[in-house]
C-alpha cells in the first residue's frame, strides 16, 4: 500500500517558515517537533491544526510564536496542515491557508532577543497590544 504524503507548513523558532512534504504517520511528525505530539486548532482559520511538542514547556524548548487565542505559546518547532473536519484527517495546507498562517506567525512571532522564560511579562504585554491591533485590522477587513 502507497503512503498517504501531505503539504505542511513548518516553522522552527526564529526562523522563516517553510513547506515540507511528509509521510502522514506519527513518527514523522514527531521527528519534526521533537518528541509527543499535541495538536491544537489554528486560531482564526477554520480547517489547519498546530502540531506542537505536547513537552515544550517542560523541556524549556525556545518560544517560537504566540497563540493570544490560548493566551500561550508555541516552544519549539511546530507545524501546521490542512484537516478535513468529514474524515478526521490530515490533508495539504493551501497556498491561501499557508498566506493566513505565514502572516499570523510573522504578527506573533517572539523578538529574538527577548527569553520566553526569563521575560516572558514582557513578552506576554507586546503581544496584548499586537492582538489588539490584530483584531482592529480583523474588524476592518
Amino acid at each position: 500500500m502507497e503512503k498517504k504524503m501531505i503539504k505542511i507548513l513548518v516553522k522552527e523558532p526564529n526562523k522563516e517558515p517553510y513547506i515540507k512534504e511528509i509521510e502522514d504517520e506519527l513518527e514523522p511528525k514527531q521527528e519534526i517537533v521533537g518528541g509527543l505530539i499535541e495538536c491544537i486548532e489554528f486560531p482564526d482559520l477554520r480547517g489547519v491544526d498546530i502540531y506542537v511538542n505536547e513537552e515544550g514547556l517542560l523541556d524549556e524548548l525556545p518560544g517560537n510564536f504566540w497563540l493570544p487565542h490560548y493566551q500561550d505559546c508555541v516552544k519549539g518547532t511546530c507545524f501546521m496542515v490542512g484537516f478535513d473536519a468529514e474524515t478526521g484527517d490530515c490533508v495539504d495546507i493551501t497556498d491561501n491557508q499557508i498566506k493566513h498562517c505565514e502572516k499570523f506567525i510573522k504578527t506573533f512571532e517572539i523578538p529574538q532577543e527577548l527569553d520566553l522564560y526569563q521575560d516572558f511579562g514582557i513578552i506576554e504585554e507586546i503581544m496584548k497590544s499586537r492582538y489588539k491591533r490584530y483584531m482592529k485590522n480583523m474588524s476592518e477587513m
